[in-house]
Order: structure tokens, then C-alpha cells, then sequence
């Protein structure tokens, strides 16, 4: 067994693809093991700032046997009558170089083949290593290349050297003019002397004694635990998220930490626009209710206190600026900045950013949202966007707190505080696994929001296609759906998109813009741990109520393992078989029943009817789905003694009428005749 390390260094990465690319190269390498039969213990990704590669342990040094198999010509050219081999497999063995021992006869769909098996060794770990790594690192992808030198090779910043290190013998191949050896660059802070490997597993100690931790994970832990001790030596809390523990993990390749502080006055700063402030400058963690700052940073311990100073002196520029802005803003109003809204573009050709806040509101108004207060989401939605007007969120540093400060200034307009919190929170979620608005009037304002945001980007010619979505069309309807189901709201999707069209006084077809909210709906249940089928059943006919199709998809996930779901789904599948090709059918007329079956199915769907309406109002569907499966039996008694496609018209129509009828009964809950039983599952991949 030998052990294999691969590090591209470069100058300092931009944090925000590091580990992507880290993550894509160690898979690559991966898959290209897994593809090329190549043992191995172990994979570990490694990046810093300023590299990114992998160590690979307890690698096999060949491949392991190939068995080759090559089809030949059919058995029944390849052998005559008396089972003798003709010249077609004569031709064959020789095209191949196969021995008699090596040809076999295999039966296949298309009838019985002659095939040529030969296991041919295995090649060696180094040159498929040596042919195929330079491959990988020419595959990577990033949002944004540039070009350094004469190679015109592209890559997010300068490569700087590369380890291409196997067991004790590096691999020598050249990428954009850099040669792959054993020598990788330490921290500068600590050394600018190449550091010598003789093998991949010193790698780890001798970087660390170079001042580099490669291990991400090992470096999360180190920075994670440093800000703990800092902060309570300190006596507070430090505020971090794991998305800004992880930026930092990115910036920085031997962390340490150091304390500074600020003027007391930008106390009176909200704590968002603080934290924004120190978050600009990468490495800087706020310590909650002080005018203290941790700061992470890479360099040796003899440099703490500078490190720390300075940081200080850059933050009171940037908190005085955010100061400034601040009490111009209080001093200006929201009554004001809502006035010159008016004048703000939102999106060409359909009106300012006051025309969206009215829009907002008047799209809510009559949903009946339960535990909302109606008259604090008319007030919120009406303001909700006037801090576009701010002198804060209008400075480019402090964009993000769009949504934020309006909830600021409106409680400083003595607005109430359901209303503050609805504006602040109305921008939440703005990305999968964001937290959520935690007021019902701040999800239903979110809500109204991005579905105006949706509409407002199909109108405007702006729609999502393949990678091209810049107004974030796909994450605004994925924040929709999630909104309405994590808060119980029995709110149509559908509904709203075409009241909201109406309000706009703009003909557009509504079913494109209805779908694209269904495909978001369907991805949302997959990540609820929904089977395709499950939710192409319930979505059938569906008016985008998020809510109620997650709960009758969960009925149908829960039912599923009863024996009685195959006979249920068998039910209606062949309820639907019956109306292939019938595109509408009469009213039933049970004066023309002639069978006891049609009697009895009918009289089952009139009871069945009846107990359904009540439970449909309070979504209890596993009573819905027994219910309907209580037609199972009248269901095939019909089918066994009813022909319904009869020579008698009248007879025939009635019979579909009601086959029909039962249908809809089941429609009304799912299209259960798309649910893939295990036995239609196995002929599909077949």
C-alpha cells in the first residue's frame, strides 16, 4: 500500500468558493479511483487560504484485474449445424485475439450471442495517477477565472506551486507553467523557505510547523474554541453563525485571536448594523452588549497587539460612517423615505417601489390567514419597503440590512412593534435553511412579497432558464412554499398569482407562471423526504396550496406501508384505465342501472361523498384514504360483472358517468393512479 497527497497552492483564494473547490477536487479524485478499480483506505480534503488538495492513504499500487467481456455475433452465424465454429467466429477470435477458452455463448434479449471474455492486468496506480490528475485540475469550474502568465491557463487566482506527491516519488507533469513537485510553501508569516516532503504523510506535521493547520476540520475546531475563551475572558458573548466561522476558516491558515475595541458611542447602533460593520472586515466577531471585538486572524503571536490596533482604527471609520447615517435616517422619518419611494424604480415598466408596497398590500387583503392580524400586515406591507430610501441600506455596505432598518425606523415612528418586527423579518428566508420570519404577519408579508417578486420577473421578460436566474426567481418560490406549509396557512398559491395579475392589469398566461411554482413545490417535498410519485399524485390537481399538499402527501408516505395501499391504488387505476381516451362524460342516471354491481358502486360513491366533504374541511386524510378504499370491493364487483363498453350508447355512457363519478372522488384527494407500485416499479426500470 502507498499514500498519494495532491496540493495546487495559490495566492488567497476568495473565501467564498474555497471549500467548494477543495470539495470538488477531492471527489473527482475519488470518482476517479472508484472508476479505474483502485483501492483505497482513505480520503481527505485539505484547503487553507492559499491551497487545496487531498491526501489519499493506503492506496493499491495496480489496478485491480480488469474482466472484459466483448460481444460477438449471434450463436447462429457463429456455429454451424453440427455445433462446429464458422468463419464468422474464426474472424471474430482473431479481430480480438481470443483463445477458444475465452469465447463463451450468453442468452440476451435479442437471443442468444457469442461473447469473448479476457482478464487483462491491472495498470499501474502511477500512471493512471500521472495521465489523469492533470485532467482533473483543467476540469475544475469557478464563477470567475483569471489569466496570469504566457500559459493563458485559467484559474480564480495565480497557482504558485503544486504537490503531486506518490509514496516517495512525485508525478512530473506541468500545469500553467508550474512543475508538480515535493516542495510546498509554508505561511509566510513564519517562513518563506519551501518545506521538503519525502512522503504524503509528513505533509500535515511539517505544514503545522510551517504555520499552517491544512485540515479544515481541525482548523473550525481551533478558531470555534479560541473565540470561546477569548470571549469569556472577556465576560461576554460572542455573536457568530457557522456561515461566518466558515468564512473565517477560509482566510486564514494558522488562527489565533486577539481582542480590541470601539468608541462606546456606537453602542446606540442597532446590533445588526454592528455586526455588519465588523463582518465587513472579515475576521472581526462582536462580543453581545459591548463595545469589544474577537478578531481571528493568521499570523505568529508576536503580532497580536498590532493586529489588534489596527483593526480598530479601521473599524471607527466604517461605524462613524454607519453613525452618520444612522441618525439622518431617524432625523428623516419613514413617512418620508415612503414618500420617496414613489420615485424608485423597481423593476422597468412595472412601476416604483411604492406601487409594489401598494400592490403588497392589496394582494393580501381577504386570504384570512390564520393568527394573522390583518390590519398590522396591511400597515407593515405598506412600509416594508420604504427603508430603499435610507440613507443606510442605500450605502453599499450596509445593503443587506434592507428589511432591518425599516424595522427600526418604524418603531421609532411609533409604529407597533408586530408592525417593526413584520418589515424587519419580511426578507426571511433569503436562502434554504435561513431562519424563518418568526411572526405569522412577517411569513404572510414574506409570503406576498416573493410572489410578487416572481410575477413581477415573468412580466418583465426576467424568467429563470437553465443557470441564467438573476433576480433569484427559484429561491424566492422556494421560500414561498416553505413560508405557507412551516405556518399551516391554507393559502392557494394560484389564487394569489392571479389576483396579483389582475392588480398588475397585465394579460399574461397564468399557468406558466402556476407551474413554475409547482416544480418549486415538488422540490421542496423531495427535500421533505417525499417519493416522486407520492408527490406527482397530489400535486394532480393541485391550486398550489403548499400546506395541504404536504399533509396529503404525508398521508399517502404513512399508508404506504398498509397491504391495503396496493388494493387501494389498484382501485383507482383501474378506474382511470376505463377513461383512457374519454375526454367528458353525462351526468348519472341511476334509472339506468341493470347490474346489482352498478347499483351498489353507485350507492357506495353517494355514501363515500358524504363522509368525505366534512373531512376534507379539517384535512384529515388517512380517514379520506380509508374512506376511499371502503370502494374497493363495489370497485371490482363492478369491473367483473359490468361490461361498459357495450354495443348499447345509453348503457355505455351511463356506465363511464359513473366511472367517472369515482374518479373524481379520488381526484379530489390524488391521482393515486400515478403511485408506482413495487410491481409497475420493476417493469419501469426493466
Amino acid at each position: 500500500m502507498i499514500d498519494f497527497l495532491l496540493e495546487i497552492g495559490f495566492e488567497e483564494f476568495p473565501p467564498s468558493f474555497l471549500a467548494a473547490t477543495a470539495l470538488d477536487l477531492s471527489a473527482k479524485i475519488e470518482t476517479l479511483l472508484k472508476k479505474e478499480k483502485i483501492f483505497y483506505r482513505t480520503i481527505r480534503t485539505i484547503y487553507t487560504a492559499r491551497r487545496a488538495g487531498a491526501i489519499i492513504l493506503g492506496l493499491a499500487r495496480k489496478q485491480k484485474p480488469q474482466v472484459i467481456e466483448t460481444q460477438g455475433p449471434p450463436a447462429k452465424f457463429a456455429y454451424d449445424k453440427e455445433g462446429k465454429p464458422t468463419d464468422t467466429l474464426a474472424g471474430f477470435m482473431k479481430a480480438h485475439n481470443f483463445k477458444p477458452g475465452d469465447i463463451k455463448t450468453v442468452r440476451t434479449e435479442k437471443g442468444e450471442y457469442v461473447v469473448g471474455i479476457k482478464e487483462a492486468t491491472g495498470e499501474s496506480t502511477e500512471e493512471i495517477l500521472h495521465r489523469e490528475i492533470p485532467k482533473i485540475i483543467e476540469s475544475l469550474e469557478f464563477p470567475k477565472t483569471m489569466v496570469w502568465n504566457e500559459t493563458m491557463a485559467r484559474f480564480p487566482r495565480p497557482i504558485r506551486s503544486i504537490i503531486a506527491l506518490l509514496d516517495r516519488r512525485p508525478l512530473r507533469f506541468k500545469i500553467a507553467g508550474i512543475q508538480a513537485d515535493r516542495y510546498c510553501i509554508p505561511n509566510f508569516h513564519f517562513s518563506f523557505n519551501p518545506i521538503r516532503l519525502e512522503k504524503p504523510r509528513e505533509y500535515l506535521t511539517f505544514l503545522r510547523h510551517g504555520g499552517v493547520v491544512a485540515d479544515p476540520n481541525e482548523r473550525r475546531k481551533i478558531i470555534i474554541n479560541q473565540i470561546k475563551e477569548l470571549g469569556s475572558k472577556l465576560k461576554g458573548e460572542p455573536v457568530y453563525d457557522d456561515a461566518m466561522v466558515e468564512e473565517i476558516n477560509c482566510t486564514v491558515e494558522y488562527p489565533d485571536v486577539v481582542s480590541g475595541t470601539f468608541d462606546e458611542q456606537f453602542l446606540e447602533l442597532p446590533s445588526e448594523v454592528l455586526m455588519t460593520a465588523l463582518k465587513a472586515l472579515g475576521n472581526l466577531i462582536w462580543v453581545k452588549n459591548s463595545n469589544k471585538f474577537i478578531c481571528v486572524f493568521s499570523a505568529k503571536r508576536r503580532a497580536a497587539e498590532n493586529v489588534g490596533i489596527g483593526y480598530a482604527k479601521v473599524l471607527k471609520s466604517r461605524l462613524y460612517d454607519a453613525h452618520f447615517y444612522y441618525k439622518i435616517d431617524l432625523k428623516q422619518g419613514i413617512e418620508d423615505m415612503l414618500r420617496q419611494s414613489r420615485e424608485m424604480v423597481w423593476l422597468q415598466g412595472l412601476g416604483s417601489i411604492y406601487n409594489k408596497s401598494v400592490r403588497i398590500a392589496k394582494m393580501l387583503e381577504g386570504f384570512g390567514l390564520a393568527g394573522v392580524d390583518e390590519n398590522v400586515l396591511r400597515q407593515a406591507a405598506t412600509y416594508c419597503k420604504s427603508d430603499l430610501l435610507s440613507h443606510m441600506v442605500r450605502e453599499k455596505e450596509f445593503t443587506s440590512l434592507q428589511g432591518i432598518m425599516g424595522g427600526y425606523y418604524a418603531r421609532d415612528a411609533g409604529k407597533d412593534e408586530r408592525i417593526s418586527l413584520a418589515i424587519k423579518e419580511h426578507y426571511r428566508p433569503k436562502f434554504i435553511g435561513d431562519a424563518l420570519p418568526s411572526t405569522k404577519e412577517g411569513a404572510a408579508l414574506s409570503i406576498a412579497d416573493k410572489i410578487d417578486n416572481v410575477v413581477g420577473a415573468f412580466l418583465s421578460g426576467q424568467k429563470p432558464s437553465g443557470s441564467y436566474d438573476p433576480l433569484g426567481v427559484r429561491r424566492n418560490g422556494y421560500a414561498v412554499v416553505n413560508l405557507i406549509d412551516a405556518n399551516g396557512f391554507n393559502f392557494s398559491i394560484n389564487s394569489a398569482v392571479a389576483k396579483l395579475l389582475d392588480i398588475y392589469e397585465r394579460d399574461f398566461d397564468k399557468t406558466i407562471i402556476n407551474e413554475f411554482f409547482a416544480e418549486r413545490l415538488g422540490r421542496y417535498l423531495e427535500d421533505k423526504g417525499m417519493r416522486y410519485d407520492e408527490i406527482n399524485s397530489a400535486l394532480a390537481d393541485s391550486n398550489g396550496n403548499a400546506y395541504d399538499i404536504r399533509l396529503r402527501c404525508e398521508a399517502l408516505k404513512n399508508y404506504r406501508g398498509k397491504p391495503e395501499f396496493v388494493q387501494l391504488v389498484v382501485g383507482q387505476k383501474r378506474v382511470r384505465n376505463i377513461l383512457k381516451g374519454v375526454s367528458d362524460t353525462e351526468k348519472v342516471d341511476p334509472l339506468l342501472f341493470e347490474m346489482d354491481a352498478e347499483k351498489k358502486l353507485y350507492n357506495r360513491g353517494q355514501e363515500v361523498m358524504e363522509k368525505l366533504a366534512p373531512l376534507f374541511n379539517k384535512q384529515e386524510y388517512a380517514a379520506i384514504l380509508d374512506a376511499l378504499l371502503s370502494m374497493r370491493p363495489d370497485i371490482d364487483r363492478f369491473f367483473d360483472d359490468v361490461l361498459v363498453m357495450c354495443e348499447d350508447k345509453k348503457l355505455k355512457n351511463n356506465r363511464l358517468a359513473l366511472v367517472s363519478y369515482i374518479n373524481r372522488l379520488f381526484i379530489k384527494f390524488a391521482d393515486l393512479s400515478q403511485i408506482v407500485i413495487e410491481a409497475d416499479e420493476k417493469k419501469r426500470k426493466k
